[in-house]
């Protein structure tokens, strides 16, 4: 009663301190205490480290008597009866048969650790490390009138906190404007550094110039006192003299006119450059063009280069002759003449097997026919056609060797017209000969009957490869012996055209072997180590150096396959 007496005057209410003054009366000296009683446990302040290993708490448990130890501290002092002795207070404590695991965490053990870290990484409480928090003073956590103390203690650790916190935001702004304004004079001293080298710039320009004047107005003068001396060995040397040091002054005045000064915002710096050349942007804007040229067009070839994509073989590869696309499959079928088999290639390229047969001696041309989808192999040896299934199996041959009609003498070639018809390059009797798929024959391309029916006029002579034109409408003709090219109504064999002599100049012919048609009605031929390229009507375009004493080519869209000894080279039309 008389504790009640004493303090029932006083306000309960716990109000914030606005004056130093006023700290004096919620300090702790002044706060009433209750004294405790025998039957009323004192509570302990929370240790920061274990009392047994002092070390910083790791599983923290608490006894009944509130002291707090490692559980891995604590289980060296449980006895076999299962009691524990607190190593404090030398209290005992029975356990359950958990053992020390079921005694409770101590949670504010945990909350003093979280809020000491974060305490300790902040910048600034490490500026302020002289204030006292709760935590130094001593967290008491279940007694009503120790938490009240606490709480009063910290209405003044936030007067002192708000007070450092306002010191430390006039500090930052300070910073920041003596920042800028160091920034603002550097910048001023980077402008008049700017504006000095510019004016130096600008005269050293036009000291330059001004040069430039007087050696040229020096030189106009030289060439009015030439030009009234007599002509002489002195007098051209004197001009010659005088022609060097104009185009010197002329260069000159190129390279000061091609000056340009720039400014970099970001650096904050002056360079002092070459514009760019009319002629170099004149390149650019020629190559750009090129570049949008269409493919396989007259003006494409004349710029346009043969690059090799890759080789296409495979382990037994000898002397390949032609590469054809079978066209329900889109692979590619090589001849390889030398080991005497037929390979084949996916659309990628890839070797996928090839195939043989005993009657193969030398195989040197391909034709398709999609309807039976049945392949033709010309064979130049046994001077016959073998037909191939889509098993790869020979199912029969066509011809025989000889001189009459339907018979081969070291054939060079095969086609298939747009008639289903196969059309042959009988090299070894000068003629092409159109058959139809059983052998019978039909007629003769580059024969004609002499006046009273005496035999027959050739056109050609050892004629190579052929090619059949996109329309179907002629066929072309390597004409080797005469070295030239002929082009022959796919229908009638009339001749259309013919062009060509022998030579090595551009346009010019040198035994050419094969040819093949583009998709773009352009004439494709191979000769000694070139590929030229032709219009229909003959007109040269362009002329490709490729390796000498090549077996056959063939043209595949942008692509062009021409069969080397051990390989078939994939070319491709490119601009660079």
């Amino acid at each position: 009663e008389q504790h009640g007496s004493r303090t029932g005057g006083r306000d309960k209410r716990v109000q914030r301190s606005k004056t130093d003054a006023h700290h004096s009366s919620a300090s702790p000296a002044r706060v009433p205490r209750r004294k405790p009683s025998q039957k009323t446990r004192a509570q302990p302040t929370i240790d920061q480290n274990c009392r047994i290993c002092y070390g910083e708490f790791t599983q923290p448990k608490q006894l009944p008597c509130l002291h707090t130890f490692c559980q891995n501290c604590l289980e060296k002092f449980v006895n076999p009866k299962l009691l524990v002795e607190c190593p404090t207070c030398r209290e005992e404590t029975q356990l359950t048969v958990l053992g020390v695991a079921a005694l409770p965490d101590n949670l504010a053990v945990g909350i003093l650790r979280l809020s000491k870290d974060h305490e300790a990484s902040s910048p600034a409480v490490q500026r302020r490390g002289n204030q006292r928090t709760i935590s130094e003073s001593g967290l008491n956590i279940g007694d009503p009138l120790s938490m009240k103390r606490q709480l009063q203690i910290s209405f003044s650790n936030l007067e002192e906190f708000e007070t450092t916190f306002q010191a430390d935001i006039q500090e930052l702004s300070q910073n920041i404007n003596n920042t800028i304004e160091r920034k603002m004079e550097e910048l001023a001293e980077k402008k008049d550094a700017l504006g000095k080298q510019l004016k130096k710039i600008l005269k050293d320009k036009l000291e330059l110039h001004e040069n430039w004047r007087s050696q040229s107005e020096d030189l106009i003068e030289r060439i009015d006192d030439e030009k009234l001396k007599e002509s002489s060995a002195q007098h051209i040397m004197e001009m010659n003299t005088l022609g060097n040091s104009f185009g010197s002054l002329i260069s000159k005045m190129d390279r000061m006119c091609a000056e340009k000064v720039s400014f970099d915002p970001n650096s904050l710096s002056l360079n002092l450059c070459k514009q760019s050349n009319p002629m170099e942007e004149t390149k650019v804007a020629r190559k750009a063009s090129q570049n949008k040229l269409p493919a396989l067009s007259t003006d494409f070839y004349k710029v346009a280069t043969l690059e090799e994509v890759r080789k296409m073989k495979w382990q037994n590869c000898l002397q390949p002759r032609c590469a054809a696309i079978c066209p329900w499959t889109g692979q590619i079928w090589v001849c390889s003449s030398g080991s005497r088999e037929i390979a084949i290639f996916d659309s990628d390229d890839t070797f996928v097997h090839s195939f043989t047969n005993s009657a193969f001696l030398f195989p040197c041309s391909i034709a398709f026919k999609i309807e039976t989808k049945e392949a033709f192999v010309l064979d130049k040896r046994q001077s016959s056609i073998f037909v191939i299934s889509p098993s790869y199996q020979v199912t029969r041959s066509i011809g025989k060797g000889g001189k009459k009609s339907g018979c081969l003498n070291s054939p060079a070639a095969i086609l298939l017209d747009n008639k289903g018809r196969l059309v042959v390059s009988d090299h070894g009797n000068d003629r092409i000969q159109v058959l139809e798929t059983d052998g019978t024959f039909v007629a003769y391309i580059g024969l004609h009957h002499q006046e009273g029916g005496k035999g027959y006029l050739q056109d050609l002579s050892s004629p190579g490869g052929i090619a059949l034109s996109v329309d179907g409408r002629a066929v072309a003709v390597a004409d080797t012996g005469n070295n030239r090219i002929r082009i022959y109504s796919a229908n009638s064999g009339r001749s259309l055209q013919c062009f060509g002599m022998r030579g090595r100049a551009n346009g010019q012919l040198e035994k050419p072997i094969d040819l093949s048609w583009d998709t773009q009605g352009h004439l494709l031929v191979l000769d000694e180590g070139r590929v030229q390229v032709f219009t229909e009507k003959g007109d040269f375009l362009r002329a490709q150096k490729v390796t000498e004493h090549l077996n056959g080519m063939s043209a595949i869209g942008q692509c062009v396959l021409l069969s080397d000894t051990y390989s078939v080279n994939k070319m491709i039309w490119k601009i660079k």
